[in-house]
């Protein structure tokens, strides 16, 4: 009976300590996770500089993704200047992404050629060269649709692709002396764009343009609304993917005269449709049919 008694005994302080090594070593991976996950606050914000945060897109993506991203803002409202290139450079450290935001739009009275080719093609130039320079991973340009041979929001010729020669929509373009149009602020974009395209295409940098035409501009026919503008530059900015130069227009969703398919498989852009009626949407091609263009 002793025997039995002292077997019950061990067996029960076995079983005590078989419980609480268990208890332990299950406290112990519960400690040694939260510690792990108190140690990682989660993944790092991409450091994103922003050209031109104070202009209409600039400043509508900061406001909407602040919080998602560490920003950086450069705009000449507050003595940011591309044109200085030591400036850029300087405030480029530790910068992830580029978005190159800041030019001047068109139509600016009392600016011509040479002034829109200093700003928006030496401009970027600067913007690039820094941006690879310092080790940024990805710059996206706000290009435009005028690079299309696109005025006033109407092509010169139908449809449009995204790799659609963009050069030779102007060169094509049979009527161009007959119209009225300065083309400074257009062929300034086609010129921008190849600077961004060489960095991309040499593999020195990623780069992507985003061609999109007049913002909430009711009457054009390549109409995109802000918040679709915004959109595609945040998805341009956190793909996970490799644009060794890539060029997306972004326009509104019932746009259909400019092909997004590629934009749509490779950013994931999902536009929401104009806000317009049909009417305002295709007023600007009947008023070009009315002037027989």
């Amino acid at each position: 009976m002793k025997y039995k008694d002292l077997d019950r005994k061990m067996v029960s302080e076995t079983r005590k300590f078989l419980m609480l090594f268990f208890v332990i070593c299950i406290g112990n991976f519960s400690f040694s996770q939260s510690a792990s996950q108190s140690k990682s606050p989660g993944e790092k914000k991409l450091k994103v500089l922003v050209t031109g945060h104070l202009g209409y897109v600039g400043s509508a993506f900061v406001k909407a993704f602040g919080n998602k991203y560490d920003i950086v803002g450069y705009d000449l409202l507050e003595g940011d200047d591309i044109l200085d290139y030591d400036q850029l450079k300087r405030r480029m450290k530790g910068v992830d992404v580029v978005v190159h935001e800041a030019a001047i739009p068109a139509p600016v009275p009392g600016k011509n050629f040479n002034d829109y080719f200093r700003t928006n093609v030496e401009g970027t130039a600067n913007v690039a060269r820094a941006a690879y320079e310092s080790g940024v991973k990805r710059l996206i340009y706000a290009s435009s649709t005028t690079i299309y041979g696109i005025e006033g929001g109407i092509p010169f010729s139908y449809p449009i692709s995204e790799g659609q020669s963009f050069v030779s929509q102007y060169l094509k373009a049979d009527d161009l002396h007959t119209r009225d149009i300065d083309l400074s602020y257009h062929m300034s974009k086609v010129m921008a764009e190849q600077i961004i395209a060489w960095y991309g295409l040499n593999k020195k940098m990623e780069t992507i343009a985003l061609r999109y035409g007049p913002i909430d501009k009711v009457n054009m026919g390549t109409h995109v609304s802000l918040e679709n503008v915004v959109q595609a530059t945040d998805l341009a900015v956190s793909s996970k993917d490799k644009f060794w130069y890539e060029a997306f227009s972004i326009v509104d969703g019932d746009v259909d005269f400019i092909d997004i398919s590629k934009a749509r498989k490779m950013l994931l852009y999902d536009p929401k449709p104009a806000q317009y009626n049909r009417e305002q949407i295709i007023a600007p091609f009947q008023d070009r049919l009315k002037l027989g263009h």
